[in-house]
């Protein structure tokens, strides 16, 4: 069976092939596995990847032994979400409204010293939301850049009423695309991305807005800033905006929910699969168990289905919510 490997994916290989650091190439062989069409075709090719980013990943873990500690988070939950700005944003206290955390709260700078994570619910599902040390001018450590790489997207929050709100999302984007970071609206990565680039999704926070409650500072700054990120206008102090945010976060993600069923049995709807849009019945068979790829006979899908319970195709496109009984 041919590969039929997309354009996406030649781009993730094209850019591996120029990595030059062990991370580099790590982030590299992660978005190619993602972007991989899954099929028997390219079953070899994936395994490869897989046995790739293991070694890699243990060369880096031995590496992190012999210097020390590693500030690089796990990712945990549906997905990872990086929050990012300048010096007394509100990062912290936005993390603390949205998550179990308890970040150290002050009014003076860089009170954040190392990342942070947190857990957001949304619906039955978590996501993983980190507090990452203030970008500046003036100090950034170099860990931070490393973890937006790293992550499925970002939150990029400006204090909308202290200080210059338009040089200091000016200077943070500055100050990320020469670490070759460039934020993007969700859905909004480049068609030809440019080689050794890392395209975040990114929403754009404007904090304090209860400072500003006929709303004209804010329509200054818009016509003042060059950006296509989405705006939210949010007040951490005043809970304002901040629900919306679990929902902003999840689409950033661009995964879906699915359920799995034993055949004759209810669906766990307690713990669902999260995957991303697009996958296919039999990339769910192989999550949950790979021996499923080859022995999958039948696959009933609840939602998206013409009617419940339809027998369907290996190939039938999964939505969010969807439950699939799967029988060998």
């Amino acid at each position: 069976m041919p590969a039929n490997l997309t354009p996406e994916y030649m781009a993730a290989e094209k850019e591996y092939k120029a990595a030059k650091t062990p991370e580099e190439r790590l982030l590299c062989l992660q978005r190619m596995l993602s972007v991989i069409p899954k099929h028997k075709g390219t079953d070899h090719l994936q395994g490869d990847i897989k046995r790739k980013i293991a070694q890699l990943k243990e060369r880096l873990e031995q590496r992190t032994k012999k210097k020390g500690p590693s500030y690089r988070v796990k990712p945990e939950g549906a997905g990872q979400i990086m929050l990012i700005g300048p010096p007394n944003s509100g990062k912290s206290s936005l993390l603390a409204a949205l998550t179990n955390a308890e970040p150290e709260i002050a009014e003076y700078a860089f009170t954040t010293r190392e990342p942070i994570p947190g857990m957001v619910p949304f619906k039955d599902i978590q996501i993983q939301l980190v507090d990452l040390p203030p970008v500046s001018p003036e100090y950034c450590e170099s860990f931070v850049f490393d973890n937006i790489k790293a992550s499925d997207g970002t939150l990029l929050i400006i204090d909308l009423v202290s200080g210059d709100p338009v040089q200091d999302l000016n200077q943070t984007l500055e100050l990320l695309k020469e670490k070759k970071i460039d934020l993007v609206p969700p859905q909004g990565k480049p068609e030809n991305p440019e080689l050794g680039v890392s395209y975040i999704q990114t929403l754009l926070l404007f904090n304090k807005c209860d400072q500003d409650p006929d709303g004209e500072l804010l329509e200054l700054v818009r016509e003042m800033i060059e950006t296509d990120l989405p705006i939210r206008v949010i007040s951490v102090q005043k809970q304002v905006g901040i629900e919306a945010l679990a929902q902003d976060m999840f689409d950033i993600l661009r995964v879906i929910r699915v359920y799995s069923k034993q055949p004759g049995k209810p669906p766990d709807l307690d713990a669902p699969f999260t995957t991303a849009i697009g996958t296919t019945v039999i990339d769910f068979a192989g999550m949950v168990h790979k021996d499923f790829l080859d022995q999958l006979k039948e696959a009933r899908v609840w939602g998206s289905a013409r009617f419940d319970g339809q027998v369907v195709q290996r190939d039938h496109v999964l939505q969010d919510g969807d439950i699939v009984e799967l029988s060998i």
